[in-house]
């Protein structure tokens, strides 16, 4: 969880109430009064913009209720951006005050951040009050549903007994035996994947030690990914899988896909709308929910494959029964204590981390390493692409470099966002080999750590062994940035032991001060590992991986 009092600032409560209330809002004189006047004006004297970032399955509903309501509103023009809910938060997080983003540059002007935001589960919101967003709302007002299903080939299902015989997740995940491998979106990150998780929990009873063996069974078929869309299940000529995914993504892929339904509803995706407390059109925002869920944009849902907030079927299913036609009641999202629970118990039996690299980019990594070609910087480089190419498609990693000055005034510089290694894995390679020194660069070690602690608390993920790796070929040697003695008292407030975040020096070539490192490595749990030769690199972190792999609650530091 966040820093308790960060999360109860008294400024930003209001904020939590918003969304919740806009539908009781809409009932009352303000968006009416709206509406009305300007349908009665003759002409617009001001025009209000409403720009609101959408996950791309609910985008075109969502754009299609805008257009609805721009043309009964001459005066309000409503952009809807389809956004994969993991950019949306990281862009908003980039604007935290005392932890602006190594992506922007320094003298360039972030982009405003939409009035609202509509992603499609309640999860990422909680994701971005624990990051920090403050003028995000806990919770929004679903304005649609899709449930979590099994995504099979209709070749498959026919083959397990469909459409005569009903298929079910007890036969599908909860058997000894499946008769199809499950392909689990990472439950870390993936609302299906979450959703799954709970499935798992039902079909077990509860009962730890068999909730423990369904997921180690599911553990192998577990897929990293960039955005919300699952993959596709297999189809002629591949190998047969049923595939953890939503109502909206099988109607989507055509007749050769058929969805199996949990016995009860799971939570799954919930599309809250929440409008930020930074939103300069609010009485547009609560005109665009009251058109949401008025009948038409009701029907505007349902007619774009997904389900209403009570969970009225999508509009002209089939009756060839790979969709259920009849309503499909939501299961409740749970608690963030209960939810961060289930994860962990997931983390248990799939160790995947979440993983900043720090890169020493200064002058003396121009060095050569004693008895090779390689300089400390290209054999450190070729150490993390080896890292890289062994860890797990699910495992989150993100690179920055530092020295001193190196983007602006700032040390460091982002060089790959955070996600999942499996999409990107040969991108994060060819982006370290573009990695060069900072010709005379210093080591602006001090400011770059904290900057690199920071991001990681702000982003902590519960199921992961969440990590911080700084490697460095000397000492801080910044004048001009925060001493050893604020770093230290800065990380002290930081650390929390139940969300633990060690970080991880490694340090390459003689001038390393082991003193200093273990001394800013001790105040966060993690430790200082030394090697001669960069080629080392590789050995140390896997082994720190076994070592730091032990979660909440069993383990705090």
């Amino acid at each position: 969880m966040a820093n308790s009092g960060l999360r109860r600032r008294p400024e930003f409560w209001p904020v939590v109430v918003l969304s919740a209330a806009l539908v009781a809002v809409l009932g009352g004189w303000t968006a009416v009064t709206y509406l009305d006047r300007t349908r009665s004006d003759s002409a617009c004297t001001q025009r209000t913009t409403l720009r609101i970032a959408a996950a791309p399955s609910v985008a075109a509903a969502a754009q299609e209720v805008g257009q609805q309501l721009a043309a009964r509103d001459r005066c309000l023009d409503v952009t809807v951006e389809p956004r994969e809910s993991a950019d949306v938060l990281r862009g908003l997080a980039a604007v935290v005050p005392g932890g602006p983003s190594p992506t922007a540059s320094a003298t360039a002007t972030p982009a405003p951040p939409p009035d609202a935001w509509l992603p499609e589960s309640t999860l990422w919101l909680r994701r971005a009050r624990d990051a920090g967003v403050f003028q995000v709302p806990e919770t929004g007002v679903s304005v649609a549903t899709t449930p979590v299903v099994l995504a099979l080939d209709r070749r498959s299902a026919t083959r397990l007994g469909w459409p005569g015989r009903r298929l079910d997740w007890a036969g599908l995940v909860a058997a000894d035996r499946a008769p199809v491998p499950v392909v689990l979106p990472d439950p870390a990150t993936s609302p299906l994947g979450f959703g799954a998780l709970a499935g798992i929990r039902s079909l077990a009873g509860d009962q730890p030690a068999a909730v423990a063996a369904t997921m180690r069974r599911l553990a192998p078929g577990t897929v990293g990914m960039s955005g919300e869309a699952p993959p596709a299940p297999a189809g002629p000529g591949t190998a047969e899988a049923a595939v953890v995914s939503s109502e909206y993504a099988v109607l989507r892929g055509g007749p050769e896909q058929v969805a199996v339904y949990p016995a009860e509803p799971l939570p799954g995706p919930d599309y809250p709308y929440a409008v930020l407390s930074s939103s300069r059109s609010q009485e547009g925002a609560a005109a665009f929910l009251r058109a949401m869920l008025a009948a038409e944009g009701a029907a505007t849902v349902t007619r774009h494959g997904l389900r209403t907030p009570g969970g009225a079927a999508p509009a002209g299913v089939d009756d060839t029964g790979r969709i259920r036609a009849a309503d499909y009641p939501p299961a409740p999202i749970p608690s963030a204590a209960d939810a961060v629970a289930l994860l962990n118990a997931w983390g248990g039996v799939h160790l995947s981390a979440r993983l900043l690299a720090v890169l020493d980019v200064s002058g003396s990594m121009a060095a050569q390493v004693p008895g090779t070609r390689d300089t400390r910087l290209s054999a450190t480089v070729k150490a993390a692409q080896g890292g890289v190419r062994l860890l797990l498609d699910t495992t989150e990693i993100g690179v920055w470099t530092f020295s001193t000055d190196l983007d602006g005034g700032r040390d460091y510089r982002e060089v790959v966002p955070v996600g999942p290694v499996g999409p990107r894995r040969s991108d994060i390679v060819e982006r370290l080999d573009r990695v060069r020194v900072k010709p005379n660069g210093a080591t602006g070690l001090y400011d770059t750590t904290l900057a690199a602690y920071r991001d990681g608390t702000r982003n902590w993920t519960a199921g992961r062994i969440n990590m911080v790796l700084v490697l460095t070929d000397g000492r801080d040697e910044n004048p001009d940035g925060i001493s050893r003695a604020a770093l230290l008292k800065d990380l002290r407030a930081l650390h929390d032991p139940r969300r633990p975040l060690p970080i991880l020096f490694i340090g390459v070539g003689p001038d390393i001060d082991p003193a200093e490192l273990k001394q800013i490595a001790d105040v966060t749990g993690g430790r200082v590992a030394l090697t001669p030769n960069p080629a080392g690199i590789r050995q140390i972190f896997f082994t720190a991986l076994a070592e730091f792999s032990c979660l909440p609650p069993k383990c705090r530091r």
